[in-house]
């Protein structure tokens, strides 16, 4: 059985603040620094485009001006998430009401976070379900082209290892999801150099030098 090989990003997000110190007080690369942020899986993304022939048939400038697009959709989507959740948890502590229990991961996930890797998934969410109609629509649609793992997809503390940002309120498909279908997509292979240190140390720097990092005008 195939697990993948999880790869602490946080020392990529420290590359990144010390590549871009004019953008020190930058939304974006704010965002893209949070310990949370799914910086390991927006690389292993850019790296499947890189095999991609719509993405080789852009120029080298497209490919940066859709490179910062796709980063700051995911940085506006994780911003969004952290704001309705704090807000949830200060409203609830104002009432004194009981938060819904986190519940943790089944016994055999490992937090590779292959089940995530997908854009778009079926929006069929409990009826007591809390999240925004938005929300629900974009976990049917994604987040558009290039954008190849759920938008609800974090990161476990710069390790890694995958985290759901909505896991209390996910969809009815992830509540089914059992060890049969985890053993279906950790059996499955992929090239490499989707993951390999030299191949995500390679797309950091490209990212820090020739991608924009500062939110759009």
């Amino acid at each position: 059985m195939q697990s993948l090989k999880l790869y602490r990003s946080s020392r990529l997000k420290n590359y990144l603040r010390k590549k871009n110190p004019e953008a020190a007080g930058s939304f974006v690369l704010k965002h893209l620094c949070n310990p949370e942020f799914p910086l390991y899986y927006v690389l292993r993304n850019f790296n499947w485009l890189q095999r991609e022939k719509w993405w080789k048939a852009l120029s080298p400038r497209s490919r940066r001006v859709h490179a910062a697009r796709l980063l700051h959709d995911r940085v506006g989507v994780f911003s969004a998430v952290k704001r309705w959740k704090k807000i949830r948890s200060d409203w609830l502590q104002e009432q004194h009401a009981i938060p819904i229990k986190t519940d943790k991961a089944p016994g055999y996930c490992n937090k590779c976070g292959l089940c995530c890797e997908v854009s778009s998934g079926m929006p069929d969410f409990p009826k007591s379900c809390e999240l925004p109609d938005e929300w629900r629509d974009l976990f049917g649609n994604g987040l558009g082209q290039g954008h190849r793992f759920c938008p609800f997809l974090w990161e476990d503390q710069g390790s890694g290892g995958s985290l759901c940002s909505i896991y209390p309120w996910r969809s009815n498909p992830c509540r089914l999801f059992d060890s049969e279908e985890c053993d279906f997509f950790r059996d499955s292979t992929e090239p490499a150099e989707i993951s390999s240190d030299r191949n995500l140390l390679l797309m950091t720097r490209w990212l820090a030098t020739r991608v924009s990092i500062r939110k759009p005008h």
